[in-house]
Parts: C-alpha cells; sequence; structure tokens
C-alpha cells in the first residue's frame, strides 16, 4: 500500500516556503558555487514531514561543537541516532555505575529543536566495556546484568526517547545466531528477554531489531524474519526492523528484493527504518561515482515515499568531515550526501527531488517486486580478512576442486588418486592471498602447450575487464597485463601453491565482490593425444574462464561488509536431460546420455568444505519425463549407519525442490527406505537397490518443464559413521540452509 498524499496542500506549502526563501540558491545550483553550509531548495525535513517520513541522521554530542554542523542539522533533519554514545560502554563503563551525560545532552538538543530521537543500541556484541567482556557469567548473573541495564537506560529516557533499537546485529550473514557474549551464555532467548524488559521499562516505546545485509531477500533476512515472526507469535512486543544499508556506489542496489522485504514484514505487523544509510565510494571515483552514489540516496528514499511501513530514513552521519567509512574502509569515503564543507551532492539533491515530487503529487513511482532474476544460485565463495601478509590457513576457508569440466556431460570428480585437491584464500589490505592444495600421482609439466601442462589457474573479472593467472607447476605465474602484481610459489614437492595477487587500484580489499574461478590442471600422458584429462572447477561449466565466462563470485568477507544483493558475476547451472521414457530403475538406459556431478561440498565444515573420499563419495543425474522428475543418485561409503533417532542424523539423501512460486520442499530418504512424509501435494517416491549404493527416486511437479526452464534446487548426501554425522554434502558451497529454503542453487533443463 503506498502512502496517502495531499498533493493540492503540499504545493500550496511548498510555494509558500519556496517564496520565503528567496535568497537560497536554486535546485540547480553547483555544489561548488554554494557557500559551506547553504543548501539549495526546501529542507529535507520539510518535505518528509509531509509524508510522515522522519529523516534523520547519526550524530554525537562532539559533532555539535560544530556551528556548520548544528547549521544544516536544524535546518534538514528531524530525527537523531546517538552515534555511539548510547551503547552499553558509554552508559555503564563500570557495573551498576551509569553515566548519562553525553547522552543527555544529545537528548536535550533533539528536544530543543523537535527532533525525534531513536535509541542506539541496548543490545550489541561490540563496544561492551572490559568488566562485561572479561566476566565469566553464569546464565542468572548475566540475566540479571542485562535487565538492569536496560530498564534503567529505557527508563531514564522514559517519554523522551521514541525508539530503541533494542538488539543489534544478532544473526551472521548465513542466518545462523552470532557467536556473542548474549548468545553463548544466554541462548537466543536473550533477544526475547531484551524486548520484553525494553516494553517493561517504557511500554510506549516503539521498539525495534537493526542490523546490515537484511535490507533484501536473502539467508540473513530471512532468518530474522523467521525469528521475529516466532516472537511475534508468543506475543513479544517487537514493533519494527531496522536495515542499516551500509552500500557500496559501484553495486547495484537490490529494488525489487528490498521491496518485496518491507511487504513481508508489513504482513506481519513490522514497520521498516532505513536506519543507517551511508553509500560509499572510491577515493579515485568521479562523477559517475557520485552519479552513482546519488542514484542508490534516490532509490532508498522512493521506496520510504512509497511504503507507509517506513517512516524513518537515517543517514550514518550528516557530512563526510564525520564518516566513520575512511577509517573503517580503506580506500573508500566521501559516503554521505554532504561533503566535507557541507556542500550538497549530486544525492542530496536526488533526494530532495523524490521527496518535492512526493508533496507536489509529481510521484508515479511503483517498486517491481518480480524477484524471479534477482536470486543468487551460487553463494559467494568467502575470502577472510588475514591479520598479515602471511597466509594463515586457520584463518581462510578451503573449498574442493570439483567438476571436471573437459569431460562435457560428465562432470564427475576423477579418482582421488589421479588427482584431486582444495583451495581457499583470504586477504590483507590489497592483496589477495591463497593457498592451492594437490594431490597428484604424476606430475607433467613438459608440454609444449603450457595449458596442457599440470597447472593452476586463477581466474579475476573486475567490471568488464578479466585477467587469467596461470603457474604450471614449479613455476611462477606466467605474465600478463595485470594492472597490479602477482606471484606464485610452488613447495619442493609440488603439492602446495601458495600465491599473491596485488590490486593497485584498491588500498583495501574488504567489502569487495569480484568474479572468480580458480582450476587445477591434470596431464598424466596417458590419453591418446597426449593433452591433459582433467581440468578441476569449484563451478560446473564449459571451460571458458580463459575467454572470460562462466566466473562466480569471491566476497572479501570482514566486519560491516555487505555483499552485493545481486550477483556480478553468474556461473552456469547445473543441467537434466529430456528423458525418452520414465526410468524403471538406476541402471536403466535413459541415463547413459544424462548430465553427471559430483556431491562436494561438505557444508558441515565452515573451515574445510573437501571430504575424503575414502569415507564418503557419489555422484546424481536428474531427468524430466512429463510432470515427473527423475534422478539418480551413486553412493559409495565405507560405513552405512541408519541406527540415530533423528532421522537426519542417519545415512540419507535430501532433495530440496521449489518449483515456480511454489513453497520449497525438502524430500529425505534414509538409506534403505522410501522419503519419508513431506507436506507436498502431488507425488513422490524413492526406492534404494539392497546394497545401498543406488537411489532411484521422482518428484511429480505441477507441470512439465519448457527446454530452457530452470527450477530452484538442491541436493545432499549425508553420512554418519556411527559416531555423529560427518558429512553433508552438496553440489555448491553453503551453510546447510537448504532445508529453510536457503542457499538453492538452479538446475536448468537442455
Amino acid at each position: 500500500m503506498r502512502k496517502l498524499l495531499f498533493p493540492s496542500l503540499c504545493f500550496a506549502l511548498l510555494s509558500a516556503c519556496s517564496a520565503e526563501q528567496t535568497n537560497q540558491p536554486t535546485q540547480e545550483t553547483t555544489p561548488a558555487m554554494a557557500k559551506p553550509g547553504e543548501l539549495p531548495g526546501m529542507p529535507l525535513k520539510s518535505l518528509a514531514d509531509q509524508i510522515n517520513l522522519a529523516i534523520g541522521a547519526a550524530v554525537e554530542t562532539r559533532h555539535l561543537e560544530d556551528p556548520l554542523f548544528r547549521q544544516v542539522l536544524i535546518r534538514d533533519f528531524s530525527q537523531i541516532t546517538p552515534e555511539n554514545e548510547m551503547k552499553f560502554s558509554y552508559v555503564q563503563p563500570q557495573r551498576g555505575q551509569f553515566d548519562f551525560s553525553k547522552a543527555d545532552q544529545l537528548v536535550e538538543f533533539a528536544q530543543e529543536h523537535d527532533m525525534v530521537v531513536k535509541g542506539h543500541a541496548l543490545v550489541w556484541h561490540i563496544q561492551n566495556p572490559k568488566w562485561l567482556e572479561e566476566t565469566e557469567w553464569t546464565k542468572q548473573e548475566l540475566s540479571e546484568v542485562l535487565e538492569q541495564h536496560i530498564k534503567t537506560v529505557v527508563g531514564h529516557y522514559k517519554g523522551r526517547v521514541a525508539y530503541w533499537d533494542v538488539v543489534n546485529e544478532a544473526f551472521n550473514d548465513n542466518g545462523t545466531f552470532r557467536e556473542t557474549l548474549w548468545y553463548q551464555v544466554l541462548g537466543e532467548e536473550y533477544i526475547e528477554m531484551a524486548f520484553r524488559w525494553a516494553h517493561e521499562a517504557d511500554p510506549d516505546a516503539v521498539l525495534f531489531y537493526n542490523d546490515y545485509s537484511t535490507e533484501a531477500m536473502g539467508p540473513k533476512s530471512n532468518a530474522v524474519y523467521r525469528h521475529l515472526k516466532a516472537l511475534l507469535d508468543k506475543g513479544v512486543p517487537i514493533h519494527g526492523v531496522g536495515t542499516q544499508l551500509h552500500l557500496m556506489s559501484e553495486y547495484p542496489i537490490g529494488e525489487a528484493s528490498i521491496a518485496r522485504n518491507i511487504e513481508r514484514f508489513s504482513e506481519i505487523g513490522l514497520d521498516t527504518h532505513f536506519t543507517e544509510i551511508d553509500v560509499r565510494m572510491r577515493d579515485s571515483d568521479g562523477q559517475a561515482g557520485l552519479n552513482d552514489q546519488a542514484k542508490h540516496y534516490e532509490t532508498l528514499m522512493k521506496l520510504a515515499a512509497y511504503y507507509p511501513e517506513v517512516d524513518m530514513y537515517t543517514t550514518w552521519g550528516l557530512t563526510d568531515k564525520y564518516s566513520w567509512v575512511p577509517s573503517w574502509f580503506e580506500g573508500y569515503g566521501r559516503a554521505l550526501m554532504l561533503d566535507k564543507d557541507y556542500r550538497a551532492k549530486p544525492a542530496y539533491i536526488a533526494v530532495q527531488d523524490v521527496l518535492v515530487d512526493a508533496v507536489t503529487g509529481n510521484f508515479g513511482y511503483e517498486p517491481i517486486t518480480d524477484l524471479s532474476n534477482a536470486k543468487r544460485h551460487v553463494s559467494p565463495f568467502n575470502a577472510k580478512p588475514l591479520s598479515s601478509e602471511s597466509l594463515n590457513a586457520e584463518a581462510i576457508v578451503y573449498y574442493p576442486f570439483v567438476y571436471n569440466q573437459l569431460s562435457g556431460k560428465d562432470q564427475r570428480l576423477p579418482n582421488s588418486e589421479t588427482v584431486s585437491g582444495k583451495w581457499g584464500v583470504g586477504y590483507y589490505k590489497n592483496k589477495l592471498i591463497g593457498q592451492v592444495i594437490r594431490s597428484d600421482e604424476t606430475t607433467v609439466t613438459n608440454h609444449s602447450l603450457v595449458h596442457e601442462n599440470d597447472n593452476v589457474e586463477v581466474f579475476i573479472r573486475l567490471g568488464e575487464q578479466y585477467w587469467q593467472f596461470r603457474s604450471v607447476v614449479g613455476q611462477d605465474f606466467a605474465p600478463l597485463g595485470f594492472p597490479g602484481k602477482a606471484k606464485g610459489t610452488w613447495s619442493k614437492d609440488g603439492q602446495v601453491f601458495d600465491f599473491v595477487i596485488e590490486f593497485e587500484d584498491f588500498e583495501d580489499l574488504v567489502g569487495e565482490t569480484v568474479g572468480f574461478n580458480i582450476a587445477l590442471s591434470d596431464n598424466d600422458n596417458d590419453t591418446d593425444d597426449g593433452n591433459r584429462k582433467a581440468q578441476l572447477y569449484p563451478l560446473t561449466g564449459n571451460n571458458v574462464g580463459w575467454q572470460g565466462e562462466e566466473f562466480g563470485e569471491l566476497f572479501m568477507n570482514g566486519q560491516n561488509a555487505v555483499v552485493s544483493p545481486n550477483p556480478i558475476s553468474t556461473p552456469p547451472t547445473f543441467s537434466m536431460n529430456q528423458l525418452n521414457n520414465a526410468p524403471s530403475s538406476a541402471d536403466d538406459a535413459v541415463w547413459e546420455n544424462a548430465y553427471r556431478y559430483s556431491f562436494a561440498f561438505n557444508q558441515l565444515n565452515q573451515r574445510d568444505m573437501s571430504f575424503d573420499d575414502a569415507d564418503i563419495s557419489g555422484s546424481w543425474q536428474v531427468g524430466v519425463h512429463g510432470k515427473w522428475l527423475y534422478g539418480v543418485v551413486e553412493r559409495q561409503d565405507d560405513v552405512t549407519f541408519t541406527g540415530a533417532e533423528q532421522s537426519y542424523e542417519n545415512d540419507n539423501v535430501e532433495v530440496f525442490v521449489q518449483h515456480g512460486d511454489k513453497d520449497m520442499t525438502q524430500f529425505r530418504t534414509v538409506v534403505g527406505e522410501g522419503f519419508e512424509p513431506a507436506n507436498y501435494a502431488l507425488g513422490y517416491q524413492a526406492q534404494w537397490n539392497e546394497e545401498g549404493t543406488q537411489l532411484l527416486f521422482a518428484i511429480e511437479l505441477d507441470s512439465g518443464l519448457k527446454d530452457g526452464e530452470s527450477i530452484q534446487w538442491n541436493i545432499a548426501l549425508s553420512d554418519n559413521d556411527g559416531e555423529g554425522r560427518k558429512y553433508q554434502l552438496y553440489p555448491v558451497p553453503g551453510s546447510n540452509m537448504s532445508y529453510l529454503g536457503e542457499e538453492l542453487t538452479r538446475i536448468t533443463l537442455r
């Protein structure tokens, strides 16, 4: 439902206000022509007030000592959020001793200038005092500490602080609970406790959950949605969700996904606040970067102007002069709507223009909420920050090489005795630091064609540019026209390859997402033509990385780093065949020409997703006949275990299917048994052979598939040797969240 606007009244107010401000520069005035602090057109708050939207900024008391800061804040903003001075370490530096002096100054300033205050943040895992972090707490003790803190702080500001960010950043990016002091001691119920205690202290306060990377539909926002819905069902007093929106100008906004997210929270009775908006730019970016930044601010304001559920639009600061961004993201800055001299940037003008349209009846915007093309079908690979230029194997995530892209439709891994390997990368400042661990019974490095030797290839894409880095075993990277530095070093036995790729256009890679792929090549001199027989990638594809195609993504993770909601690079989907007839068994001839893939990523181990094929291995195929989806799983396991009370702990296969706009359904079959009952209206069945090495399954769809049509999908092979589940192997990387409908991949009918 869009906001109700009254254009005739608003236009009259706009005209009157504009007439009074004859000394104001027009909106066409360039920022360079204006004096510091002299902003064009009507104040933002005068416009936003007319559509019931608070427009705010994060503030510290030291900022108020700057006359221009005070002037612009009073002129343009109707809401403030204390940037730091209401956090735990500020207001309770010693146990039981509260200091509200700084926060009181901000609240008094807001009251003096008729501004709304949003308190931030009662419960967080950062900026806590040492006495809190360094004590070994019992559950009862920490519960009492948290209750006293919340009730004292909220009670102190009862009637003066209208909104509270009660809990801040409780979830990881994959949707699991963040391992914080609060979670480790109190469990997930600390979130419920915090909201109940805040409500008891001030029943009139409006209470919010706040987090980053939750603006769009995705694993993290889905987890927040599920948890808040569950708390609402229990009667917990929660009134809204805040999404921070620390963005990057170079990555597009997932507009449709944000819109749909607002709508689904509204459907369960929750408002949405845009709480910490900033859009950082590279220091080297010029006017094009400013224009991209303006587009981001404009899109967010359009969404806020359209949806009545969005009644607060807060930027994380007022001016680039005091922004937190340069100190966190080296090589980035200029993230706010006003420059260091308080002059309007294109972002300010863009926001103002949207508000003018909204109050004069010229607002024709309506968001598109079709998400059919918005979802990733492969999660980005995770590059974690390193503390130095030296690789720390304990600090990175290792992924397996999985798909032999030289072998057409049968992309299964060779036997590990032939070749196998894994890889991982981290980063330090502007350097990508990686390692490949390789096992190969025969090493060939004397082929006349360089690419036919045993080698490692790394593929990087930045925008429209891409580079292929190749290192033959025992050699450095071959020279290429890369605007930076690249160095590769092999161990003497050729089993470990360490590499560094330095990007000269970056000061720090944190928060970046780049197009990425990596390949391990194997030639054992045993083919008819003497060429290599395997080119192993972590993604399926057609071995065209050297042409700049079929890249996945590599995300440089870090605190407050946000992955773009839309993929910057999209690898191929998995493939399935149209079957000539319904298969009668796993050995039916219809499978001979079907695509075939390995299970490979152990999503139970978030540090090393590789696996030991002496313990468990397998492959899968899928095809379509009529309205039925058929599949075969081949399984090799040294020990079959089916004695666990919980079926998911047994050796099993799980299939996850989402066709069209239908809900995802999870089908599970324990080895030797049929599919367990599922909430699925159509037919489904599973049959194992006596040895438990082959599975044939069939799932009825509501309609047949056309050539080129895809479905959301995943499949997992689980292994428990009697000492607890050890492996949950998928065809893609992830966090073992497919049972929640997350991290599904795609499979396409060819």
